[in-house]
């Protein structure tokens, strides 16, 4: 009876969810890339902008407000303290006069700057985007998987529709590189066949070796067994399995006791009475 291979249905599904990986990572990856670093770093930038201004803005407002006490004769100890470290890094800063006081513009604004920082930050700055993520989301999941992954699975499942290989009864052996009769076939390379589940088919006149591999086709190994049993009957059987040698038991079935027969028994000894 012929012997006729086909996909695996496990390669076809392994290969599909390979697809489904590698495309859903590599969306993942210019994604992470193109929107979610850019809005990490954007708001890195944001919230530090906004802090920076609340904090002009708090100082000119607070400055005004002791310095408004201090004419009023309403200032306490501690806030005159304040005020003369205040004025005294101006001067550090090379401002001959204290900033002006905040506009209704200005207090409209800082009011407006803390809800912001309260409501999208949480008052809290936001983690900047590790100096390897741009490098990574680009190169490993958008490029590596998304854009050579993905089209290598679909090669994959696609060069082998339609492929088959087929062992006829009279030895005739069927390939997707052409028909060898059986007289053609010169051996078969078992040496990795327990590893890899792959074994190679030797043609007379032809270098290149015809590969079977049992992980993605079918029946492959009953191709593979009828053909070893045929060249290697002492090593395969028709179901490429190794023949294991039988194993030689060289110890004798019963001790052989070198015996005189014609001396009498132990029991016969102790039965004859002494002279």
């Amino acid at each position: 009876m012929a012997i006729q291979t086909s996909v695996k249905r496990s390669f076809i599904l392994w290969n599909l969810l390979y697809i489904v990986l590698c495309g859903g990572l590599g969306v993942w990856g210019a994604y992470d890339y193109w929107v979610t670093i850019p809005d990490q770093e954007a708001a890195v930038v944001e919230y530090e902008e906004l802090n920076a201004r609340r904090t002009v803005l708090e100082i000119r407002g607070v400055l005004w407000t002791l310095i408004k006490k201090k004419s009023d004769g309403t200032i306490t100890e501690s806030e005159d303290a304040s005020l003369a470290n205040m004025r005294a890094d101006f001067e550090k800063a090379g401002l001959t006069q204290p900033p002006p006081p905040l506009t209704m513009e200005e207090v409209a604004e800082y009011e407006a700057i803390k809800v912001t920082l309260k409501d999208d930050f949480e008052n809290t700055a936001p983690e900047p985007p590790a100096s390897y993520d741009r490098w990574v989301n680009f190169w490993i999941y958008f490029v590596g998987t998304g854009i050579l992954g993905t089209p290598w699975f679909v090669w994959k499942l696609l060069s082998r529709k339609g492929q088959t290989w087929r062992l006829e009864d009279d030895g005739a052996f069927s390939t997707p590189d052409g028909v060898f009769g059986r007289d053609e076939i010169d051996d078969i390379d078992m040496s990795i066949w327990m590893k890899k589940s792959i074994a190679k088919v030797l043609i007379k006149d032809r270098a290149e070796r015809i590969v079977l591999d049992d992980y993605e086709y079918a029946d492959v190994y009953l191709i593979v067994g009828a053909l070893a049993s045929r060249f290697h009957p002492d090593e395969w059987t028709e179901e490429a399995k190794p023949i294991k040698p039988d194993e030689e038991d060289d110890a004798p079935d019963a001790l052989e006791l070198e015996t005189d027969p014609t001396e009498p028994t132990a029991s016969e000894k102790s039965a004859t009475p002494p002279d």
